[in-house]
This record gives structure tokens, C-alpha cells and sequence, in this order.
């Protein structure tokens, strides 16, 4: 069984129709009914089935230059160059095998005790449960729990003594560029493509491109580099990889156990199959990457005192005012977009040109250790900023941003003291002002957004679209303030406390810091 060549994909097509694709190439098959989607049974998977596609493209795929992506970005390449790429990598994507397989580790472990396939998920390795119900995956097709293992390995999260994160760390967050689909739909293809690093931007990521044997890139085809206390480079540095190996990272030791298999039905994917897994080995103190790597398709923590580290989804999910840091950088809180995102903004943009906007597609896990809280995922835009406008255009966005949240913290403070004749020692999490207040002025954001970076370095008008935003955010900030204050939170109905907090309210609108500084 091999996840290249063997019919399991199912894909959906512009007019809607679905299939199946025998071979992995076949993605770009279709002139005029382009495929133009996965179709994925978890939304982690989906994400997971993008990031291997990509990587799949990256590895046997890759452009030598600017213009030779531009030639494929206009016409996807057919499905037999495809397959003459993809099957130079064929050895690495056998799953069912005493040999090297997909994802597992060299060495069989036949030594270690079985576990229950679930485990593998990770919304139910840590207790929690949010694409299935608890008890309900017993059995999976050897396909998914493939991919299962391979949203585990680029995802792993704290597993206890030994079991070491993923690449990025425990629960990364990954950022896509997805095309503009304004005026029509984009093909898979052009999805995939719009994440691809010519050869050249590949040498200036991390890792070691001399590196070029694909047990430096596939690391489950040659024994795995152990990672005991004491032992010597028991920590995978970015040169002892190829910068590939950072999309086919492998930190768990696990076999899938193809020896007490049987036919049946996928609780993953609901399809009958000849063979379903229940059960696999695992075995701690495999790979144990080094920070020091950072992945294109992740944003960044960059600290220039501290470690790097990857951004991860957290509670709450993902709004506007996490925007600066994901598209651009965001200088105060140190972090800095993906590559591909960079790239996209330093280089793609120029070879589409014209009015194109695509769209960020961020999705995560929030971590608590190795218990999944939550997945998030959303998408927003990304507008095209000359890059001699760049700096100056960062610095506006921050401020927009440092007065949006000035003004939520100001509403959730004085909501406290019209709710509670002691705010200081009232108790209960009244945060869900915070999430109202961004979600309903997000819209308003990024039109601004747009205007302000139409705008250059227009001072006049750069400050008149600041005054636009300081109106917004005060009339958003006092009518969430109207429409709670009253609610049932209040506790016990005191109308005098609630006008003073009110008054109190409007004051910090108009002499706010962060307000006060929203000029050009």
C-alpha cells in the first residue's frame, strides 16, 4: 500500500462532482473542471492533507526560480510530469510494510505493547474528544490512519517522559496563502502552488541543502536519530537536515500494526475496506528537534533575548488584532509572519500583480500540554503593500491595533463596575465582552485597513481615516457597554453605578493613551 499510487483521495471538482484519485499526481487532471478541493472526514485532517500535498510538491516539485514558479502558477503542470516527480519519492510513502514505511519508526518495535488506535487522534489522546464521540474510532483504514499519524507527527504535543514535540513544538499553528477566489474559484493546484519556495528561497531556510539522500528529508528511511539524556547530538540540529525534513518531521516512535487486522468500516471515513487498524506501538525518545528550526508554513516568536518560537492557536481563537503578526510583523510583541507568507508578499505578489487579494488560512490546535482544548481555524485577508510603504504602513496598523485594545479592556472594566459594588473582588471570567468587541469590529477594521494602505503616507488623509476608527471604537465600545450593563451579570440592578460607570467609560474613550496616540 502506498499513499502515492493507490486510490483513496477523494477530491471535489469546480461543477461539484467528487472522486477518488488512483495516484496523487492526478491533481492537476481536468482542463476547464479543475479539482478544486480535498474532501477531509476532520478538519484537522484537511489541514494535514494540504501541508502533505505541499510538502509532496515541495520536495520532488520545487521550481528553480521566479520564473519557472510563474510558469506553473499560470498552467499547472500535467499529470505525467507530476508523476515522474512524484514517484522519485514513491519509497517514502509505502505504509503497510516491514520496510520503512510512512511516518513510523525504522525499527519495528515489536517489543512495545499495543495501543488503541484513538490514541493517535490527538483531540482524544489527552481526554478530550471534538470530531468524534468518545469511544466511537476502534478501527480505521489503513489511508487515514496514515494521515492520522501524520497529523500527530507535524503537531505533537507534549505525550509525557520521552515523547517529544513536533518540529515547531507542541501545537503549532500553520498559515497558508490561499489564492483570490473573487471573481472565480481557484484550482487545488493554484492552493498548493501559492505555498511553494523556489530552490533559491529553499537554500535560505533552515536546514542543510548539501543533505540531499532522502533519509535526510523522509527521516522514517533510515534508523531514527534516538534522543536518551547523555547521548552525543541527542538533539537534531537544523544541519544535521535537509530544510524538506521540517515538512516530514517524525519526533514519535510508532508502528501501525498491520498484523491483527480485519475487514470492515472506517470509523474515520465511514468506507468499507479490506483492512482496519486497531492498534499500534510506540516507544518514546525519538527525534528530538532543536528550536533553532524554523518552519516556512508557521509564525514565529522571535525575541531577540529569548529562543525562537512557534505561535500557537490559543483561547479565543484568532481575530484582526492578531493581523500585524501574522501577515506582516508585529515589532512589540516580537513575532514575525511565516516565510511563505514573506515570500508571498516579497515576491509573489509582483509576479500576479494586478487587483488580487488572497486570503490567510490559520488553523490549530489550542494545547494544554498534551490535552487539546480546542481547534481553531479561520481565514483573513492579505492586501498587497508595496514594500517601500511597508515600515511606515506596520506602524499605522499598530497603532489602530493598540487603541482597538485599549478600548476592549476599558469596556470590560467598566462593565465590572457597573456589575459588582467590589470589581476588584468580583469572580468569573467576563472575557466574552472581549471576543463581541473584536468580532464586531472586525469588518470596519479591515476596510480602513484597505484605504489606509491605499492611502501611502498621505498624512492628511492617513489621519482621517484614524479618526474614522477612534468614532467606530467609541460607538462599538458604549453600545456593548448599553447592551450589557443592565443584563442579568448585573448583581443587583444598581442604576447609579451603572450611570457612573458609563461616565467613566466615555472619559477613558476620549483621553485613552492609546487613543491619544492614533495620529499620524
Amino acid at each position: 500500500m502506498n499513499l502515492l499510487e493507490d486510490e483513496w483521495l477523494s477530491v471535489i471538482r469546480l461543477n461539484g462532482e467528487q472522486e477518488k484519485l488512483k495516484g496523487l499526481w492526478r491533481i492537476t487532471e481536468g482542463d476547464g473542471n479543475p479539482i478544486v478541493d480535498v474532501i477531509s472526514p476532520r478538519a484537522d485532517f484537511k489541514g494535514a492533507l494540504y501541508q502533505l500535498l505541499i510538502g509532496l510538491v515541495q520536495t520532488s516539485f520545487a521550481p528553480k526560480n521566479e520564473t519557472e514558479w510563474e510558469k506553473y502558477w499560470l498552467a499547472a503542470p500535467d499529470a505525467n510530469t507530476l508523476k515522474n516527480a512524484f514517484l522519485t519519492v514513491t519509497e517514502a510513502f509505502s505504509i503497510d510494510t516491514d520496510k520503512p514505511a510512512f511516518m513510523q519508526d525504522y525499527d519495528l518495535l515489536s517489543d512495545r505493547q499495543d495501543v488503541d488506535i484513538a490514541s493517535l487522534l490527538i483531540d482524544t489522546s489527552g481526554g478530550g474528544t471534538f470530531f468524534v464521540k468518545e469511544g466511537t474510532t476502534e478501527n480505521i483504514s489503513p489511508y487515514w490512519a496514515s494521515i492520522a499519524l501524520f497529523t500527530l507527527q507535524i503537531n505533537a504535543p507534549s505525550g509525557g517522559s520521552g515523547h517529544r514535540t513536533s518540529l515547531r513544538g507542541g501545537g503549532p499553528l500553520t498559515t497558508l496563502v490561499l489564492p483570490d477566489e473573487t471573481k472565480q474559484a481557484a484550482s487545488l493546484w493554484q492552493k498548493l502552488w501559492l505555498n511553494i519556495f523556489t530552490q533559491k528561497e529553499v537554500s535560505a531556510l533552515s536546514g542543510n541543502t548539501e543533505l540531499k539522500d532522502l533519509h535526510n528529508i523522509f527521516p522514517w528511511l533510515a534508523p531514527t536519530r534516538t534522543s536518551e539524556a547523555g547521548k552525543k547530538d541527542f538533539i537534531t540540529q537544523p544541519e544535521q537536515g535537509h530544510p524538506y525534513q521540517m515538512y516530514w518531521g517524525m519526533p514519535r516512535r510508532i508502528r501501525l500494526d498491520f498484523k491483527a487486522t480485519e475487514a470492515g468500516t472506517c470509523d474515520i471515513s465511514h468506507e468499507s475496506t479490506e483492512q482496519l487498524i486497531s492498534q499500534y506501538r510506540t516507544k518514546n525518545l525519538g527525534v528530538n528537534y532543536s528550536s533553532t528550526w524554523l518552519h516556512p508554513l508557521t509564525p514565529y516568536v522571535r525575541d531577540p533575548n529569548k529562543e525562537a518560537y512557534s505561535v500557537k492557536a490559543q483561547v479565543g481563537g484568532f481575530s484582526y488584532r492578531h493581523w500585524l503578526g501574522l501577515v506582516l510583523e508585529d515589532e512589540k510583541n516580537h513575532k514575525q509572519a511565516a516565510k511563505v507568507v514573506q515570500i508571498y508578499l516579497n515576491s509573489r505578489q509582483e509576479i500576479i500583480a494586478g487587483d488580487y487579494q488572497p486570503r490567510l488560512w490559520l488553523f490549530g490546535y489550542d494545547m494544554d500540554n498534551m490535552k487539546a482544548r480546542c481547534w481553531y481555524e479561520t481565514t483573513m485577508p492579505v492586501f498587497s503593500i508595496p514594500q517601500h510603504s511597508r515600515s511606515s504602513v506596520q506602524g499605522f496598523i499598530s497603532k489602530m491595533l493598540d487603541a482597538a485594545t485599549e478600548v476592549a479592556l476599558d469596556v470590560r472594566s467598566t462593565l465590572k463596575q457597573a456589575w459588582f459594588s467590589k470589581p476588584k473582588e468580583a469572580k468569573g471570567e467576563i472575557s466574552f465582552t472581549d471576543a463581541q468587541f473584536w468580532q464586531l469590529t472586525e469588518t470596519e477594521f479591515y476596510r480602513l485597513l484597505e484605504k489606509l494602505i491605499n492611502c501611502g503616507e498621505d498624512e492628511k488623509q492617513v489621519n482621517a481615516l484614524f479618526d474614522e476608527w477612534k468614532r467606530l471604537l467609541r460607538t462599538q465600545a458604549l453600545t456593548l457597554f448599553d447592551h450589557w450593563a443592565l443584563s442579568s451579570n448585573n448583581e443587583d440592578g444598581d442604576m447609579k453605578r451603572v450611570v457612573t460607570a458609563r461616565r467613566q467609560l466615555e472619559i477613558w474613550l476620549n483621553a485613552g493613551k492609546s487613543m491619544k496616540a492614533l495620529v499620524a
